[in-house]
């Protein structure tokens, strides 16, 4: 009996599965006869990004969350996560998204993979990272008009852009007081090419700060083409390196129309415009956290995503509201709500604190586990 088949993984997004996206976005079909899909015009480009970004968070739970600690970018993890279940993703599943939902619509598209070099400050020289971030190509191409314009399309960056940019020196885009615009950026200029090539020339994204006066350059990118296994790679190392900025935190961000982006990044919660900051919390317990992810987000984490909650926020010593279940022998619970009583006798108050001091112990410890599964190879992606 010959050995069955290997099942293949999606290559592209079904008819069904592009209505799906578009409807999670409500982007406006009303118009259009039954079954039909919008033209693929720059028009439409720019609705897309609109709402996408928008609608779609910028989300990092699956590394906390979920038993494999890594973001599922394979078209149906993709669409079960942001479709069914109305979550988001990073650059390497919502630009994915993006490249498939634009092709299936007709449009010309190109993905490539470009460097971070976002200062950490704006006074600092831009910092080139590894190639981890991915983006959209779009082309439109009129052989009879002589016209060829190619636009940079990204819903992936976090507070990414609501509009999509013209790959064209000097090009710019503004919403809701924001002011992006395209430049280009030779990579390391202090590092000499010594093969006789000529410098090596990217386009640059950048954002102006009102506040400081100055442009700040996001990332850089070549018109060079990617592959989806080129995107995997990039793709595991952002999950498990012990280097990743995501390893070991929550970050979930979200555009709104008005132009406000709203961060939760750890252990706090922020509200920003064009102009800076408007409003911040600190937090202090976990549920605290999941509120915000309700109220900004429309997320409410599952009993399962709970179970597999590893970086909950433990109070320094207890208090009087939200503290999480502390039994550090037995799984996360989905009830965080246990309180604690400061009139209680110093005995309740001394068992309450070692048990807080063993999830801390174990939080430690699941930490260290994945260091050393990152070290060994042994982490599944």
């Amino acid at each position: 009996m010959a050995p069955e088949a290997t099942p293949q993984p999606q290559q592209h997004f079904t008819r069904a599965q592009i209505f799906g996206i578009l409807n999670r976005v409500n982007f406006p079909l009303s118009h259009l006869p039954p079954d039909t899909f919008p033209a693929p015009t720059l028009a439409t480009l720019q609705e897309l990004q609109t709402r996408l970004v928008t609608t779609v968070p910028f989300e990092t739970l699956a590394l906390r969350t979920t038993a494999s600690r890594a973001v599922d970018i394979t078209l149906e993890g993709i669409y079960n996560r942001v479709v069914v279940q109305k979550r988001g993703g990073w650059c390497f599943s919502l630009n994915r998204l993006a490249y498939e939902l634009l092709l299936g619509l007709g449009f010309r598209v190109q993905a490539t993979i470009g460097r971070v070099c976002k200062p950490f400050k704006p006074t600092d020289p831009p910092r080139f990272s590894a190639k981890t971030h991915r983006v959209t190509i779009v082309r439109f191409l009129d052989e009879e008009a002589g016209t060829d314009t190619k636009y940079l399309f990204d819903i992936g960056f976090g507070n990414s852009a609501q509009l999509p940019i013209q790959l064209k020196e000097g090009a710019t885009i503004e919403f809701g007081g924001h002011i992006r615009r395209m430049s280009t950026r030779t990579h390391i200029e202090e590092r000499p090419e010594i093969l006789g090539n000529p410098p090596f020339v990217m386009w640059c994204i950048e954002e102006y700060l009102p506040a400081d006066n100055v442009w700040i350059p996001w990332y850089s990118f070549s018109e060079q083409q990617f592959y989806e296994n080129d995107c995997e790679l990039g793709n595991f190392y952002t999950c498990h390196s012990p280097t990743s900025v995501f390893i070991k935190t929550f970050w979930c961000i979200r555009s709104t129309p008005a132009g406000e982006y709203y961060l939760l990044l750890g252990e706090k919660f922020m509200i920003k415009n064009a102009n800076g900051l408007v409003k911040q919390i600190e937090f202090l317990t976990e549920q605290d956290r999941l509120d915000a992810l309700k109220e900004y987000f429309d997320i409410v984490l599952t009993d399962e995503e709970l179970k597999y909650h590893d970086s909950w926020i433990i109070p320094v010593k207890p208090v009087a509201e939200a503290v999480p279940s502390v039994d550090a022998s037995a799984e996360p619970n989905s009830s965080i709500d246990a309180t604690f009583d400061p009139n209680e006798s110093t005995e309740t108050s001394a068992s309450i604190e070692a048990a807080l001091e063993k999830t801390r112990k174990r939080i430690k410890q699941m930490d260290l586990n994945n260091r050393n599964s990152v070290r060994n190879g042994d982490i599944e992606p």
